[in-house]
């Protein structure tokens, strides 16, 4: 078997998480949370310690990733927006580098493009794909995906169709790549394998829920609880969402699910890791999250918060069976701040596939490759922006530079400044010291620089009148296809959707 493609380009497998934190993993640190297959992509490739993602929300986080831009340069700051056809992604730039491009199962992407660069798609969504489109029916679990008491409400051990659809793409993608026996022409092959899991309903598998529970009593890493006052924000955010209503025992319940969804997810990423070893050529495995979840630390759960247990995510690059001098090295962790922008050119670069007139993100790979800064040297980086839309609330920005976190919340005070390497829990907000106001008032014009968050909102308010437009037509008329996974066909026939030219064919048989 070549270790190469005819081009001299690795296969990507790209594997993408939903809501997973970034310390929630052993490689991380965590004595609680063992992921034994995510740890050996880490032990044999480089782990990122300080990744983020540029927006606590999925949609927005994913079209950022797959642009390298941030969400005020993309227009998509809620789950609602989509993504202009004619702002690239790096997945055109893969193709245009003579990539094969597939997904495989979710991206959230919303309206009529459910490409935006990939050629092929394997399973669908489980998320509607379009403004009033159906979506996977949860029968006494509806409601439990989204932010609200019912999920935690109804945690507990069991199954749901989080877990059957994580199941479904993966098998999908195992007999995806066990049909490539390297036979074809040598294309390298770019693989979104894209899974739902950790996500919420917080109902994981019996055994891992059992898993769970032994090593939270057995472990030492507690929940952490807030000892500040609650920021104003914060305030609305547990009213709105009657989260002061969690008691203590839901509050543990839901988290040792979560918990076990991690260990669900661990599992399946091993499985694509020992399918991806079935594909011809030099392999390597990439795998992030789009956002992380509070999973009960400082009494929250869900995302939309901009402490590290929401924003922070994991990063692995590892390849599969080389590495050392002029590929990926082993062994490696890297604590300087990165987030997902960074990958769209780091993708390219290292595929020296062709690259959009604009991206904000950083070339990683010098550091892939082992010919980064040595050590953390704080004041040769960027910043790390992540940013969240509430446009009938506020509009909240966070910047990091170095160790220095601060979170600008527009129409609410304070600002919040923490020193993440002496306060990795962020449990004293540094801005209200007039010891530090210099370095609020320089990362503050950080956050506001080029961002102008009035007409943000204003901008937000408008669409979302279109938005309730087209969702209504959406519900009542819709077009001929929806790319929604069906759980109905546990046979997993690829692909598990109706496409447009599928219908239009099909109609077109009965004239």
């Amino acid at each position: 078997m070549s270790s190469m493609n005819s081009n001299g380009k690795p296969n990507i497998v790209f594997i993408v998480s939903d809501q997973h934190r970034g310390d929630f993993m052993g490689c991380a640190g965590n004595r609680v949370v063992l992921t034994p297959n995510l740890d050996r992509l880490a032990e044999g490739g480089v782990q990122f310690t300080q990744a983020y993602c540029n927006s606590p929300l999925c949609v927005p986080s994913r079209m950022s990733m797959l642009t390298g831009r941030y969400p005020h340069q993309t227009g998509v700051f809620g789950n609602s927006d989509h993504l202009a056809s004619d702002i690239p992604t790096f997945v055109h730039g893969l193709a245009l580098g003579g990539y094969e491009t597939v997904l495989c199962g979710r991206m959230h992407f919303v309206g009529p493009d459910q490409r935006h660069g990939y050629k092929h798609r394997l399973v669908g969504d489980i998320t509607p794909t379009y403004l009033g489109g159906p979506s996977t029916k949860y029968g006494a679990l509806k409601g439990t995906s989204g932010q609200g008491l019912r999920s935690i409400e109804t945690a507990g051990p069991g199954s749901s169709p989080v877990q059957q659809y994580d199941e479904q793409v993966t098998q999908s993608f195992e007999r995806f790549a066990a049909s490539r026996d390297g036979s074809g022409t040598g294309q390298p092959l770019f693989i979104t394998v894209g899974l739902y899991g950790p996500h919420h309903p917080f109902i994981s598998p019996q055994v891992n829920y059992e898993q769970a529970v032994r090593a939270m009593a057995d472990g030492d890493a507690p929940i952490t609880l807030d000892s500040l006052p609650r920021h104003p924000w914060h305030e609305n955010w547990f009213s709105r969402l009657k989260a002061e209503q969690i008691t203590p025992e839901q509050l543990t319940e839901a988290r040792a699910n979560y918990i076990g969804l991690v260990y669900r997810l661990d599992e399946l990423v091993g499985r694509i890791v020992k399918a991806a070893e079935a594909l011809p050529g030099d392999t390597w495995i990439v795998y992030v999250s789009d956002h992380g979840e509070m999973a009960g630390d400082k009494g929250m759960f869900w995302k939309r918060s901009f402490y590290n247990g929401a924003l922070r995510i994991p990063m692995i690059w590892h390849p599969l069976r080389h590495g050392g001098p002029g590929g990926i090295v082993r062994g490696a962790k890297v604590d300087t701040p990165v987030s997902l922008i960074d990958l769209a050119p780091t993708f390219l670069q290292a595929t020296q596939s062709p690259l959009p007139s604009f991206l904000a993100g950083n070339d990683l790979s010098p550091l892939l490759y082992g010919r980064g800064i040595e050590g953390t040297v704080w004041e040769h980086m960027p910043p790390v922006y992540s940013e969240l839309l509430t446009p009938q609330d506020s509009a909240i920005r966070m910047v990091r530079q170095g160790d220095n976190k601060l979170i600008y919340y527009h129409n609410y005070l304070p600002v919040q400044l923490f020193d993440l390497r002496t306060d990795p829990h962020e449990t004293t907000n540094l801005a209200e010291s007039d010891e530090y106001l210099g370095l609020v008032q320089k990362l503050k014009g950080l956050a506001l620089q080029d961002w102008d968050p009035d007409a943000l909102i204003a901008s937000s308010l408008r669409r979302h009148e279109d938005q309730a437009f087209i969702a209504k037509w959406g519900k009542q008329v819709g077009p001929d296809w929806h790319e929604v996974w069906n759980p109905e066909d546990p046979g997993g026939n690829d692909p598990v959707f109706e496409t447009q030219r599928e219908i239009a064919g099909a109609k077109e048989g009965q004239q």
